[in-house]
């Protein structure tokens, strides 16, 4: 056995061990980027070398092998480029606001940092620390909402237990309101919307993180909505902001110009590709924000042509203009 397999063979172990329902084939390919057949060479490997491997049978009727035991073996993860991507990612989540995310991954940089060997310790902060500043993200212009990491702490607490939340909330006229919520789950972006029930309404409300100005975790508990979802909720909307009276099947069309950069973009989660005999790109999934969207097509001028919905082509039509390159 090469080392390149003895590697991903150790590491598929810490895997199939560390997560409860174990490891799918799906999953092993999507890590190591090997075919179906290799993967399956893959766990019959692990079945072979680790004597409790447990094959289990998921909901959905896929097949998962979970390592029973801890895997007895100081190896472990090259601490170098697992140094430098914990930095990586502290650095991403402090500066979207996410100031909790990135104190514990402090901590656990610390730690991994504190169970070297000092030589070993040395070199692998210096490797990281070299690549984190050759690294540097794209400026864009756009809103960079500062949340209270009091508030995030708050926030978060709620949302674990769950609990209800008391807030004091800024509106955008600066008047400022009390209310006791009972928080579902977090939208982050460039605006970070807190999403929530309240007393006097049964629909979900949009909190705009940045606008919350205290928050206290009540220990009053509370039963989730067992409809919500995050990610499909995520999914209804283009951007951040959710208007439901909006929701449905949105069609563009890129000319046979601007189709080659269209097929590069994922505009939303759920959309369909369509190429046209004529060389042009039709896009379809279905969502909200019709104005995020008339934003975000501006920059395609007259290379985009909106189909569906028709108050979308309204506020579209009038900005298209001829652009020299597309996005």
């Amino acid at each position: 056995m090469s080392y390149s397999k003895a590697s991903d063979l150790i590491e598929l172990a810490m895997m199939s061990n560390a997560r409860h329902s174990g490891v799918t084939l799906l999953e092993i390919m999507e890590r190591f980027n090997v075919e179906k057949r290799t993967a399956q060479r893959m766990t019959d490997a692990l079945m072979t070398i680790f004597l409790n491997v447990e094959v289990r049978v998921l909901p959905d009727r896929r097949h998962a092998w979970k390592l029973l035991a801890p895997v007895d073996t100081p190896l472990s993860v090259p601490p170098d480029t697992t140094l430098e991507a914990l930095d990586l990612a502290v650095r991403d989540a402090q500066e979207a606001g996410r100031h909790r995310n990135a104190r514990t991954l402090l901590r656990l940089r610390d730690s991994i940092v504190a169970a070297l060997p000092v030589n070993r310790a040395r070199a692998a902060e210096s490797d990281a620390e070299a690549v984190l500043q050759s690294v540097a993200s794209v400026a864009r212009p756009g809103p960079r909402g500062r949340v209270s990491p009091a508030v995030a702490e708050e926030i978060y607490d709620a949302i674990r237990g769950p609990y209800r939340l008391d807030i004091v909330y800024r509106a955008a006229s600066g008047q400022t309101r009390s209310r006791r919520i009972e928080p579902q789950g977090v939208l982050l972006g460039p605006r970070s919307y807190l999403i929530a029930h309240v007393a006097e309404d049964q629909d979900l409300r949009h909190f705009r993180m940045d606008r919350i100005v205290e928050t206290t975790c009540t220990d009053e508990w509370f039963a989730l909505d067992e409809e919500f979802q995050i990610e499909r909720h995520a999914a209804e909307a283009f951007g951040s902001y959710h208007e439901r009276e909006q929701i449905g099947p949105v069609v563009w069309r890129f000319s046979p110009k601007a189709a080659p950069s269209a097929r590069d973009y994922v505009f939303h989660p759920d959309q369909v590709l369509k190429d046209q005999d004529d060389g042009s790109l039709i896009v379809r999934f279905t969502a909200c924000g019709w104005l995020e969207m008339a934003w975000f097509l501006y920059q395609w001028g007259t290379e985009v042509e909106v189909l569906e919905p028709a108050g979308l082509r309204d506020l579209v039509e009038p900005g298209r203009r001829e652009f020299p390159v597309t996005p």
